[in-house]
């Protein structure tokens, strides 16, 4: 089996609990200084092992994250987040007009959607407001 490296970033928070899932499925975890960029609130963790145990640990990253939220009012603080008032695979969609909308999405799906959303969140706004309108 091929052994693979990968930093991930997430919250302190879970820290421990990553640990143990690492440890769990044979993965070894060590902590490391975050990058410029991300902030100070979060932490970066090096994950090694055999390539299926550290994607287990990363989908365990992701399931904790829970669901994710596109706000599309004008001047919404945080456009594009992850909430863990949702379950992971929900996705919560605020209106311009601040109706609310919940569907339960593949988790897959929401991984996809942070990964588009992940520097781009102006633009990705604007392009979830104009698929909502189409979809309305």
């Amino acid at each position: 089996m091929e052994a693979v490296r990968e930093v991930l970033v997430i919250d302190p928070v879970d820290l421990q609990a990553i640990r143990e899932t690492a440890e769990r499925v044979g993965a070894r975890t060590a902590e490391v200084p975050p990058f410029r960029g991300i902030r100070p609130v979060m932490a970066s963790v090096l994950v090694t092992g055999e390539r299926g145990a550290v994607r287990q640990v990363r989908a365990e990253v992701e399931r904790r994250r829970g669901g994710l939220v596109f706000d599309l009012r004008v001047g919404a603080v945080r456009p594009i987040h992850r909430s863990r008032a949702l379950a992971h695979g929900e996705l919560k969609v605020v209106a311009a007009d601040g109706t609310v909308r919940v569907a339960e999405c593949d988790a897959e799906l929401v991984a996809a959607l942070t990964r588009l959303a992940s520097g781009r969140g102006e633009t990705t706004v604007a392009n979830v407001r104009d698929l909502v309108g189409t979809l309305s």
